[in-house]
């Protein structure tokens, strides 16, 4: 209804157009804040409401993926490990895989990490492993010989959606790892998002 409209009030967002200047963006929400967490190359920046910068911190590798927690955030590296940091850049914890790369991380409420673990030539091994989100110790393993080239996870409420795009489908796991189901149906692929029409 127009009624709710009447409300909405245009805001100017004056993103940093420094941030832009590279091949690597990712950025997260920090839950129940005002601040949003962007990694640009391989520097991470924690911006303000009003878009300037409050604290930033080098990581070691140029490309991966950052989520953030009240408390932490999340960083996949190097390809092969992701590592848990405090807002300032600390690091916590730090969980790496010897036989498969890292990417796609989301974060579940109760103190999961989940992320994607692929064979770089070789995406019929991909399979998703979850991590105590404080200690980065595994919990435990799911979606082998179900998944194929995956590309992005989100948590909404209680389930885990994976983008499979070798199989032209989202995938649905409970927070366990148990399948749940497949949607199917028309896609449309850019890079790394995917929608389906159902």
């Amino acid at each position: 209804t127009s009624e709710g409209r009447r409300r909405l009030r245009k805001v100017a967002l004056d993103f940093p157009p420094g941030l832009l200047d590279t091949n690597s963006l990712d950025m997260a929400v920090v839950p129940g804040d005002d601040e949003l967490v962007v990694r640009s190359g391989a520097t991470v920046h924690i911006l303000g409401r009003d878009m300037s910068t409050s604290t930033s911190f080098e990581l070691s590798s140029y490309y991966g993926d950052v989520v953030a927690s009240e408390e932490f955030i999340y960083a996949s590296e190097d390809g092969n490990e992701v590592r848990c940091l405090t807002h300032d850049g600390t690091e916590v914890a730090k969980y790496e895989e010897q036989d498969k790369c890292i990417t796609s991380l989301a974060l579940a409420p109760g103190g999961l990490l989940f992320c994607l673990l692929y064979v770089m030539d070789d995406h019929t091994q991909d399979e998703i492993v979850a991590l105590d989100a404080q200690t980065l110790q595994p919990r435990h393993r799911f979606g082998l010989s179900l998944l194929k080239d995956a590309c992005k996870m989100v948590v909404v409420g209680e389930e885990l959606f994976v983008c499979d795009r070798g199989n032209d489908r989202l995938q649905v796991f409970s927070l366990a790892g148990e399948h749940r189901r497949s949607i199917t149906g028309e896609w449309k692929r850019p890079s790394a998002l995917c929608f389906v029409n159902d």
